[in-house]
């Protein structure tokens, strides 16, 4: 008879991006609503369930719970074993994935966790995980199906992974990440197709995990070869063009960030934004006394740099520099709304002393409903049409978002870059002038510096909790560049000379900070984790480095 495998819904470890192995963490709302919508999906099998077996863990346990109550017919019997627990992740428990892997590098991280012949630290072998689940499968499951019986396994990742194996003959060392999706039932056939999809779907996962662990440094080499490819083929970008293309892909990021972010988080706004509000009134006074005072294009950009919202990618930073994320979203989503409201309402009443801005507020505008509002209500949209195919997408496609941000980079440094190359700048008065980007490029930086400082120095002083303050340092530290790129690409298309070179200098530098700001936060963590590995107390353990 047949034998079904689901991996539980969603949990508040998947979604911080945190291992949890053995150690329990409860379901999240679209974990819940994944576990109502694989319930639906057993029912519709036709098959009556004489017993389920789940694992000692709550996630599994009350995703098997939320199954059987969409049942027609409730199962016979609930076998609860210890069999059949996450594999245990020793001294990487509880710790941020993306920092996990950045720490100890790509190959360290797959011998690890997906070599037949790894270990975690101080954790469970991948041989006596695959052992223990090959004999639960010989020793109980098969004898019941053998026997008639229709058996429903809630369980985890890893353990479903190794029945994989086992129901497929597949010998351990063809093993590899299968990526199996959350609250998604499985029958032995669907495991079978699984572990014979080609390699070459292996490999694509393999090179999203790259992407996710070098993704700063990535989109920070992107942004300087769009200058350089710019100087040197000398292409100009119609306005029109740049901000369809700067739309489109900013876009494809938002859309998959947007994927892990659920509603109720704004039930924790008010906190958040009590959180935020002292260094948010600063920024918005600033920038709007840069914009109201000064006839100076690149103070005027300067007072839009401040007045940006969180880009859409800080969520994904705090998941992948080990942040609260919650509070990240929080403030993320309430920035995102106030602050650009506060710009266009102070453009809308004041045209006087916005006048030089308006054009470029109409792109900024387009560019806030084509790339930001509608992708997300898109991924919201599927959130709750179809929550499985969702954390699927979410989980195992997410770097997408994050590979979209390369050609992003590329394509704004190079439609912002001067066409005309140096030979536009060639007059003595034009290399004069780039005495003044000088002047103006240290003015950017002092401010970013200056931010930067009062974060670090707000958080000490309110005694935040790591997490928490690291979120406010990456929302508060990294505005939506691209947002300013679409302001910028306004206000420079019809100048020239040295500020044409204003847009690419400042988003070279803001790419090159960011990867600045990850490795601060990896080489911390990799001495953190050399610490943990020693206070195992087992001389035998050693921690592969990259």
């Amino acid at each position: 008879m047949a034998i079904y495998f689901v991996r539980h819904g969603e949990s508040v470890a998947n979604e911080q991006n945190l291992f949890a192995g053995t150690q329990n963490t409860p379901l999240t709302e679209l974990g819940v609503r994944q576990a109502h919508q694989a319930g639906k999906r057993v029912a519709a099998l036709g098959v009556r369930f004489d017993e389920v077996h789940v694992s000692t863990l709550d996630r599994a346990g009350d995703t098997a719970a939320i199954i059987a109550g969409e049942l027609a017919t409730r199962p016979g019997e609930t076998v609860v074993s210890g069999e059949l627990v996450e594999r245990d992740f020793g001294v990487f428990t509880a710790r941020n994935k993306s920092l996990i892997k950045k720490s100890v590098g790509f190959r360290a991280y797959t011998e690890y966790f997906h070599s037949h012949t790894g270990c975690p630290p101080g954790g469970e072998s991948w041989a006596r995980m695959y052992e223990r689940v090959r004999d639960y499968y010989e020793s109980v499951l098969r004898p019941l199906s053998e026997a008639g019986h229709n058996v429903l396994v809630v369980t985890h990742k890893y353990v479903v992974e190794m029945f994989a194996l086992v129901v497929s003959g597949m010998p351990p060392e063809k093993y590899r990440d299968l990526k199996i999706p959350n609250a998604r039932p499985l029958s032995e056939a669907d495991l079978r197709r699984i572990c014979a999809a080609p390699a070459a779907s292996a490999a694509v996962h393999d090179f999203g995990e790259i992407v996710e662990i070098r993704l700063p440094v990535l989109v920070a080499g992107s942004a300087v070869f769009g200058v350089l490819a710019q100087l040197t083929l000398r292409v100009p970008v119609p306005p029109v063009v740049f901000s369809v293309v700067l739309t489109a892909l900013l876009a494809v990021s938002t859309f998959f960030g947007m994927l892990r972010v659920h509603s109720g988080v704004a039930r924790g706004l008010g906190h958040s934004l009590r959180v935020m509000l002292p260094l948010t009134l600063v920024r918005l006074i600033a920038g709007l006394a840069l914009i109201w005072s000064s006839a100076s294009v690149p103070l005027v950009l300067l007072g839009l740099f401040l007045l940006l919202p969180p880009a859409l990618l800080t969520p994904a930073l705090s998941l992948l520099w080990d942040g609260d994320y919650f509070t990240c979203v929080r403030q993320a989503i309430a920035a995102s709304v106030v602050l650009p409201v506060v710009l266009l309402a102070a453009a809308w009443w004041l045209p006087d002393r916005f006048g030089a801005v308006g054009p470029a507020l109409a792109g900024y505008a387009g560019v806030l409903l084509g790339a930001m509002v509608l992708p997300a209500v898109l991924a919201q949209g599927l959130r709750r049409r179809d929550p499985i195919r969702a954390g699927q997408l979410s989980t195992n496609w997410n770097w997408l978002g994050g590979l979209s941000l390369m050609p992003l980079a590329a394509f704004a440094t190079f439609a912002l870059s001067p066409a005309t190359g140096f030979s536009g700048l060639a007059s003595s008065a034009e290399l004069a002038g780039l005495a003044g980007l000088a002047e103006d490029a240290v003015a950017v930086v002092a401010v970013l510096v200056a931010v930067r400082l009062a974060v670090l120095g707000f958080s000490r002083w309110r005694a935040l909790g790591p997490r928490v303050a690291r979120d406010l340092f990456i929302t508060q530290s990294t505005p939506n560049i691209f947002l300013w790129f679409a302001l910028a690409g306004g206000l420079l298309h019809a100048t020239s000379g040295y500020l044409t070179l204003l847009a690419p200098t400042v988003a070279c530098g803001f790419f090159l900070a960011m990867y600045a700001d990850e490795l601060i936060f990896v080489r911390k963590h990799t001495r953190d984790l050399k610490l943990a590995v020693t206070s195992t107390g087992n001389p035998t353990l050693r921690l592969a480095m990259a």
